[in-house]
């Protein structure tokens, strides 16, 4: 079996950290597997993936020079499993080759990229997909109105993580260790955070990691220089080792107005760090609040802060929790199980 992954790139984001998780995992099971991207080398995933003997095709070029190359790639494998929305748009023009190609799609978002032809390239992909995944229940419920697939057509698939041997300790230090892992974008709403932070004093119990780039960075830190707040605020971009993102961090920090699974979720909970987030999309279906994690509602930052400070006050309580997220992963999202679910599909 020699399976191809088809990404629209490699950057750093929710679905690729996905497919690097389930085809590094792929690798070590010793499946052959490859990637192609029609992202640049310089992606942040694709040096870790050629570091892992992984072997990564770049589609490039102008619109007849990329259908052949992609052709040329796809040939040389019995199963293709695609990614991405904009990957399926792509492929318009080779669907003849796809025919006879066992074809897999996971769709990973919940929102379409911005870009023309999506709908009307899943209505000429139904001809050659031969199984289609989504992440979480709210994808596959979507799936009428976003491609005119019958929601039928779709089985759920969650997203997967390496399981470590065992916890991190958490709640060591007398600062509580807060961490924000995402694209720093509007609706990640990590302003509102940042104000938060300062008006309820958090800064006297605690520190705040915000790990991540996007276009909202530089006035993130404007603001938090504005609020006096860089002795208890740190910003340090993007960062691919997750060890050094995670390693001593209490809690995970969710402000988001909308969300599917966020792949931060999963990696602090499989490190045993418990989350604060916002009850959206699918976490409250992760998180069991007060169990191993804290949900509250969107916009309502008394009880964000009410419940930052249980956390601050119940440290016993906030390692139980860390205990109990690390089991619920590793039960549900480990991704070697994950790995053998889309092995079963490619047969």
């Amino acid at each position: 079996m020699r399976i191809l992954h088809c990404v629209s790139s490699l950057k750093v984001g929710g679905a690729e950290k996905c497919v690097r998780n389930l085809v590094l995992e792929q690798k070590l099971q010793g499946l052959t597997v490859a990637v192609l991207s029609f992202g640049a080398p310089s992606d942040a995933f694709q040096k870790e993936m050629e570091t892992s003997g992984v072997k990564v095709i770049n589609i490039t070029g102008n619109l007849i020079s990329r259908a052949w190359s992609s052709i040329r790639a796809v040939s040389t494998f019995s199963t293709v499993h695609i990614h991405s929305p904009a990957v399926v748009r792509a492929f318009t023009l080779i669907f003849p080759v796809l025919l006879i190609k066992q074809v897999v799609y996971t769709i990973h978002g919940e929102v379409e990229p911005p870009i023309s032809f999506v709908k009307e390239s899943h209505q000429l992909a139904r001809l050659y997909i031969n199984r289609s995944y989504g992440v979480s229940e709210n994808i596959k419920a979507g799936i009428k109105n976003r491609y005119g697939w019958p929601t039928s057509s779709v089985t759920v698939i969650k997203n997967g993580v390496v399981i470590p041997l065992k916890p991190q300790e958490i709640s060591k230090q007398s600062k509580l260790q807060l961490c924000v892992v995402c694209r720093l974008v509007p609706l990640k709403n990590i302003a509102q955070l940042i104000e938060a932070f300062k008006q309820y004093g958090c800064s006297d119990y605690a520190e705040l990691h915000i790990y991540g780039d996007g276009p909202e960075k530089s006035n993130l830190e404007m603001l938090t220089t504005q609020l006096n707040l860089n002795q208890s605020i740190t910003f340090y971009g993007a960062v691919l080792d997750e060890q050094a993102i995670y390693e001593n961090k209490d809690l995970l920090l969710i402000n988001s107005t909308t969300e599917g699974l966020p792949m931060s979720l999963l990696e602090a909970m499989a490190r045993g760090i418990p989350a604060v987030s916002t009850s959206v999309g699918e976490i409250p279906n992760v998180i069991e609040n007060q169990c191993n994690g804290i949900v509250y509602s969107l916009n309502n930052l008394e009880e964000w802060q009410q419940q930052l400070t249980f956390a601050n006050t119940h440290r016993k309580s906030l390692q139980e929790m860390g205990a109990a997220a690390y089991a619920f992963i590793r039960d549900q999202f480990a991704i070697k199980h994950i790995c053998m679910i889309y092995q079963k599909s490619y047969q």
